[in-house]
């Protein structure tokens, strides 16, 4: 068979932001032709966990200026918004600043806008299915069956799945399961009408104190609750707020580098001090620039150094709350209705319909609440991505990829290639925030943004050296 002209299929497996970018930008900017397939079961690409949200009191974490699907085009989300008229009917999302705060929804709408002319020209197809299993060819050619045992094969394979939501304490789950009359207990908040169940005057407890933590704290707030809440971590840090007004990055954090986690934490104090004048997001955000060069002057030990020790500081200054949810809790905590506190769970008992929770706050203070409602929102389980995504675990025991040293998602190399130890595999790619491990900062959008740009031009290339020779499994049109 003539290989010159074989059109390369590149099948990408998770359709959320990291899934939608890569496609877009794979389509729009590659040198050669090429079927494009994402695997995704939600009605739409780009949405994914993060904007797919149907609350519009979950609202963008960054100003809607600072988001596009393109970097050579950071207004185009923005302008997207006044073309479509898409905030006609929230005008809580302008700040008197004139920063705009849209609902994550409106995001996820603008991603799918922009992806169907593609979908709709056929250069990329959108399967509305879970993939199930991912077996690799001797030609360098995959071959993925779905939840329903259909198969379709493919030259490249990425995989561009989200983190697995994060399962309770076992200590809570156990009390939980064990119970004859359960109170309420939500796993998953992002579910849509997810809180429902829990009353307005009902005491809460939430288990994290992050992002998601804020998000359950509007939901309840939007829908009349009034009772207590406690939010619970280990360290107490809940997500801060942006600064008023405009700023811009200072700072100088990787001349010269940094090569420990203590070195760069003085360095950081230092330029904190040095300029008591600005807001500290000014300072953040020039780390956040400067973070993949931060992150790869850093040994595997001083790395693991700073994601025990600095992780959580690092991560409620980083991932900043919309001022329309700060002001929320701010209202919330100034009322007495919401505490956050740095604490652990030591004791879970069910009485009477209600949870009775032992809090252990430092080496000698203990707390015993009864809540009517516990929320867990812990976060991103990322070092449970092998055990629990069915693919991703064959793929692992057929020796193909593996964790990534730091734990933070898979272990990839410079260009995002699946590895295992040393070896690599030619044709099977990491999107999005699974790669965070070799490259640090990859979980805003932003540097989504860019990695998915680097990628596309990657795989446009591959494709010339790596053909696999045929198709010859049944292939299956989106529905």
């Amino acid at each position: 068979m003539n290989t010159s002209s074989h059109i390369p299929h590149v099948a990408i497996i998770g359709g959320g932001f990291s899934g939608a970018a890569l496609a877009w930008h794979l389509t729009r900017n590659s040198n050669r032709p090429k079927r494009i397939t994402v695997f995704e079961p939600r009605p739409f690409l780009g949405a994914g966990l993060a904007y797919g949200a149907t609350d519009p009191q979950h609202r963008v974490n960054v100003p809607a200026t600072r988001m596009s699907i393109d970097t050579q085009q950071p207004d185009d989300f923005i302008n997207w918004i006044k073309q479509t008229n898409a905030l006609a009917n929230d005008p809580a999302a302008y700040r008197p600043d004139g920063s705009v705060f849209p609902a994550r929804s409106v995001f996820g709408r603008y991603i799918a806008d922009r992806l169907a002319p593609f979908l709709h020209t056929g250069q990329v197809i959108h399967l509305r299915q879970q993939v199930a299993s991912v077996y690799k060819r001797a030609n360098e050619g995959w071959v993925i069956t779905d939840g329903q045992g259909r198969t379709i094969s493919a030259d490249i394979v990425v995989i561009a799945t989200s983190h697995p939501a994060p399962q309770p304490p076992k200590l809570l789950q156990d009390a939980y399961l064990g119970s004859a009359h359960r109170p309420v207990l939500v796993t998953n908040p992002w579910q849509p009408n997810a809180l429902d169940s829990i009353g307005v005057s009902d005491r809460v407890l939430i288990v994290g104190t992050g992002l998601s933590m804020a998000d359950a704290v509007v939901t309840l707030t939007a829908c009349g609750h009034t009772g207590g809440i406690t939010a619970v971590s280990r360290r107490g840090q809940r997500s801060r707020g942006h600064a008023a007004g405009s700023v811009s990055p200072v700072g100088q954090f990787i001349s010269p580098p940094s090569r420990t986690a203590l070195q760069l934490l003085r360095r950081i104090r230092y330029e904190l001090a040095a300029n008591p004048h600005l807001p500290w997001q000014a300072l953040f955000d020039r780390i956040r620039e400067q973070a993949p060069d931060i992150w790869a002057a850093l040994s595997l030990a001083e790395r693991k150094r700073l994601i025990r020790h600095v992780r959580p500081f690092w991560d409620t200054h980083r991932f900043r709350i919309a001022p329309q949810v700060e002001e929320v809790l701010h209202t919330r905590e100034r009322a007495g209705t919401l505490e956050v506190l740095a604490g652990r769970l030591t004791d879970v008992q069910v009485e009477r319909g209600r949870f009775v929770i032992t809090i252990r706050r430092g080496a000698t203070t203990v707390r015993h609440e009864a809540y009517n409602a516990i929320i867990t929102t812990t976060g991103p389980a990322h070092d449970a991505i092998i055990h629990t995504v069915p693919f991703i675990h064959q793929l692992a025991a057929a020796g193909l990829v593996e964790m990534d040293a730091t734990g933070l998602g898979l272990h990839v190399d410079a260009i995002g290639r699946a590895c295992v130890g040393s070896r690599h595999e030619n044709t099977l790619f990491v999107a999005g925030p699974l790669a965070r491990g070799l490259f640090g900062e990859l979980m805003g959008l932003p540097e989504v943004t860019r990695y998915a740009e680097k990628l596309a031009v990657t795989l446009d290339a591959v494709p010339a050296s790596f053909p696999s020779l045929h198709h010859s499994e049944q292939e299956w049109a989106a529905t």
